[in-house]
C-alpha cells in the first residue's frame, strides 16, 4: 500500500469516526488533511486527500477558520492559498476542547433568562414545575462541565507543553464500580418513569406553556455557535424537548420545537435506535408516545460513554495505520514524517481516553454530592 493511499484512508476514517460529533459534515476530513501534511496545504491538495468538491472544501475551510487556529499563506508567484494549522499535533485536541467550551450548544445566558421567566409562572400553575426542574438541571450540567473542562484544558496543556502524559495523576475509573453507578442512576430513572406515566402524558398543555417552550427551543437554534451544524441543532432541540416533557407525542414536539414533521421523525428514529428514546402506547389510544429511556443524570453521563467508545476505537485504528505505514518500502522522509504524526496522535488519543474515564468518575462524584444536598434531578 502506498503512502498516498494510507493518507486518504486515514482522512476518510477520521471524518467517519466523528460522524456523531456536532461539527459540520466534512469538517474533520478537511482539518485532518491540513494537520497531517508537513507543509502548508493548498485547497487542491485537500481535495485530493478527501475526495470532496472544490465548493465543499471552500465552504468548510471558511467554517474551520472561524473556530480553529488556521493560518492562510501565499507563495511568491503563486495565486493559490495555502493553509497551515498553527499549533502542535497534540494541541489540535486541546483546541477542539477549548472551542467546545467557548461555544456551548445551549447559551448559558438563555438558560438563566428562561429560568427567570419560568419561576414567575410556577406559582400560578404546576405544569411549569417540570420546566423549572429541567432548566435547573441544564444549568447545573453546564456549570459542572465548564469547571471540569477548564481544569482538563489546563492539565492537557501542561502535558502537551512538557511532552509527558505519563506523569499525570488521574482518577482511576475502576473506583466507579458498575453496581454503584447502576444503583445511583436507577434512583432517578425509577422516579422519572413514574412521573412520566402519571403526569407528563397530558394532551392539553397551557397555551403559554407551549409558547414558552417554543421560545426556548427557537432561541437554541438561532443562537447556535458556528461550530455546530444545523442537524446537531435539530437533534439537541428534539431530545431536550422529549427530556423536558418526559413523555410526549410527535404533534406536541412540532408545536414546541417548530421543526418540520420530517425532521422530528428522523431525529426520533435515530434516538430510538441509539436507545435514548423509546416508543410507548397509551392505553386505549393508537397515538405513539415518545419517552426518554434515561434520566437527565444518565443523559449527562452518556457523553462520557460515547467519548470513551469513540476514542478507544480511534486509538486502535491509529495503531493499525501506524503498522501499515511501517510496512511501506522504501521509508522515505515523507513516510517517516507521517509515521511520526500518527505516533503523536496515538499518544494524544491514549491520554484522552484515560482523561475521559477519569472525567466520568469526577462527574458522578459531583452529581452524587448535588443529590446529597437535595438537588432535584429530572
Amino acid at each position: 500500500m502506498t503512502l498516498e493511499k494510507i493518507k486518504r484512508e486515514f482522512v476518510d476514517y477520521m471524518e467517519r469516526s466523528r460522524a456523531t460529533e456536532p461539527y459540520p459534515r466534512k469538517f474533520f476530513g478537511c482539518l485532518i488533511s491540513i494537520i497531517i501534511e508537513t507543509e502548508p496545504t493548498s485547497q487542491e491538495r485537500i481535495m485530493e486527500l478527501t475526495g470532496y468538491s472544490q465548493a465543499a472544501v471552500s465552504l468548510i475551510l471558511q467554517r474551520i477558520q472561524l473556530v480553529m487556529p488556521l493560518k492562510t499563506t501565499r507563495k511568491l508567484g503563486d495565486r493559490k492559498h495555502y493553509y497551515a494549522y498553527e499549533g502542535t499535533l497534540e494541541g489540535f485536541i486541546l483546541d477542539l476542547w477549548q472551542r467546545r467550551l467557548e461555544a456551548q450548544a445551549i447559551d448559558p445566558v438563555l438558560v438563566e433568562t428562561m429560568l427567570q421567566k419560568v419561576r414567575k409562572k410556577v406559582d400560578n400553575d404546576h405544569v411549569f414545575v417540570r420546566f423549572l426542574d429541567y432548566l435547573q438541571n441544564v444549568q447545573l450540567y453546564m456549570i459542572l462541565v465548564q469547571e471540569m473542562r477548564n481544569a482538563a484544558i489546563e492539565t492537557f496543556r501542561h502535558a502537551s507543553d512538557t511532552g509527558s502524559f505519563d506523569t499525570l495523576s488521574l482518577q482511576d475509573a475502576e473506583v466507579l464500580e458498575k453496581g454503584t453507578l447502576a444503583d445511583f442512576l436507577s434512583i432517578f430513572r425509577a422516579a422519572s418513569l413514574e412521573s412520566d406515566i402519571n403526569d407528563s402524558c397530558y394532551e392539553d398543555a397551557l397555551e403559554d406553556y407551549t409558547l414558552l417552550k417554543s421560545e426556548y427551543f427557537t432561541s437554541i437554534k438561532t443562537n447556535l455557535p458556528s461550530l455546530y451544524s444545523q442537524a446537531v441543532a435539530n437533534q439537541i432541540v428534539v431530545l431536550h424537548a422529549v427530556m423536558l416533557d418526559g413523555c410526549t407525542t410527535q404533534e406536541r414536539l412540532e408545536k414546541s420545537t417548530l421543526l418540520p414533521r420530517s425532521t422530528i421523525s428522523e431525529v426520533l428514529a435515530q434516538s430510538v435506535r441509539a436507545g435514548i428514546v423509546e416508543v410507548v402506547k397509551k392505553e386505549g389510544s393508537r397515538t405513539k408516545l415518545y419517552r426518554s429511556r434515561i434520566s437527565f443524570v444518565g443523559f449527562m453521563l452518556n457523553y462520557y460513554d460515547r467519548l470513551e467508545r469513540q476514542v478507544s476505537e480511534g486509538t486502535a485504528r491509529i495503531s493499525e495505520f501506524i503498522q501499515s505505514t511501517r510496512k511501506i518500502r522504501p521509508q522515505t522522509s515523507d513516510t517517516k514524517k507521517f509515521l511520526d504524526t500518527l505516533k503523536r496522535l496515538e499518544k494524544a488519543y491514549s491520554f484522552t481516553l484515560r482523561f475521559s474515564e477519569s472525567s466520568k468518575v469526577e462527574m458522578v462524584t459531583r452529581l452524587r454530592e448535588e443529590y446529597a444536598r437535595g438537588f432535584e434531578f429530572v
